[in-house]
């Protein structure tokens, strides 16, 4: 099999999308060698090199929207894959090969209040198409989960946690979330409840991209008068991330809509003890190893936060639990479902031609 790999969210600094595209890209190459894999991507420099990696893009496509619609659907002519993976919602709306799409949530369609203007129209005129187009069927519909990368499985020496503390400049025991910088993870929330919450010896840290809507953080750490007391990492590089994670006391996640949840899995991971939304599919994910509070209940929050901090042998062994519930989920695992859902696109196609 030929598959058009959709590479294009792999960046620099990639978030949750770009560690999903390349893990699984690289899962399936090592894995299933038997098939290849064009890369597609408007950066002309991919981190890809396996033998059955194809690159596609000499040099660099400046705007990807663009590349996409108007630019890929010459290299598809050209390069002639059986099928497409586009990984990050979106399609060619010319698209006359059989193609899988990666849908990871529905926040632009459910809560367009949470994106800006430039992302809602983004929705209505591509993403909203393109997904149709997919699952105009329910029973095309696969849930395929996701993992956490090994390197967070790997215990940091003291060493590597005092040296990723000295550098951030983290004195005190912290609670720490992981993630982009938007309305949908629902850090006001968090915040507030941090201040009221009765933790004199933790700080609050912010580790991620300014994503979209995000000075609302900052202009809340602000009116709450937080500064001291909440820390704005920005982005972390994966190299530091592992003992990022092993060094906090808990990881606070307080999303109110998530695809998957890659930061909770690395977290547990990295037997990090664990605070999260009771929300689909976070509940699912952390069991009964996560204190729970529900995304819109401030004192609910306040109390959880409370509790994990409060004893250092109930985080212990709620730790242990969460490693043991992460250890389930595996690229191999996301590899062979992925590739099965190829198999089913393309059967589909031969019965039913584009």
């Amino acid at each position: 099999m030929r598959v058009g790999f959709d590479a294009s969210p792999v960046r620099r600094f990639p978030s949750g999308v770009g560690h999903y595209a390349a893990s699984l890209l690289e899962a399936l190459a090592v894995n299933h060698p038997e098939h290849q894999y064009l890369v597609l991507s408007h950066l002309a420099r991919t981190p890809f090199a396996a033998s059955n990696m194809i690159p596609t893009q000499r040099r660099a496509f400046p705007i990807k929207e663009i590349w996409m619609q108007l630019w890929l659907p010459r290299i598809l002519k050209r390069f002639r894959p059986d099928i497409c993976h586009f990984t990050n919602g979106v399609a060619p709306l010319r698209m006359e090969l059989p193609y899988v799409l990666s849908v990871h949530d529905l926040s632009l369609i459910r809560h367009p209040e949470w994106h800006p203007r430039s992302r809602r129209l983004w929705m209505r005129r591509i993403f909203r198409p393109s997904a149709l187009r997919a699952a105009g069927d329910p029973s095309c519909v696969r849930v395929v989960p996701l993992a956490a990368r090994r390197s967070f499985s790997r215990r940091c020496s003291d060493h590597e946690k005092s040296t990723v503390r000295k550098k951030y400049a983290l004195q005190k025991k912290f609670f720490l979330y992981v993630g982009n910088l938007e309305p949908r993870k629902n850090l006001s929330l968090l915040m507030r409840a941090f201040k009221e919450a009765d933790l004199p010896d933790f700080d609050l840290v912010l580790a991620g991209r300014r994503a979209w809507l995000w000075r609302d953080v900052l202009l809340e750490i602000r009116r709450e008068r937080m500064e001291s007391k909440v820390k704005l990492l920005d982005y972390v590089p994966e190299g530091d991330l592992a003992a990022l994670y092993q060094c906090a006391s808990v990881f606070v996640y307080p999303s109110r809509m998530e695809g998957f949840g890659l930061p909770l899995v690395e977290a547990m991971t990295s037997e990090t003890p664990v605070v999260t939304s009771r929300v689909e599919p976070l509940v699912s994910l952390a069991g009964d190893a996560a204190w729970l509070a529900h995304p819109d209940d401030e004192k609910e929050w306040r109390q959880a936060l409370e509790d994990a901090a409060s004893s250092e042998k109930e985080r212990a062994s709620r730790s242990l639990r969460a490693k043991q519930l992460a250890a389930q989920y595996s690229w191999e695992r996301t590899a062979r479902e992925t590739l099965r859902c190829y198999e089913a696109a393309l059967s589909r196609a031969r019965e039913t031609p584009i």
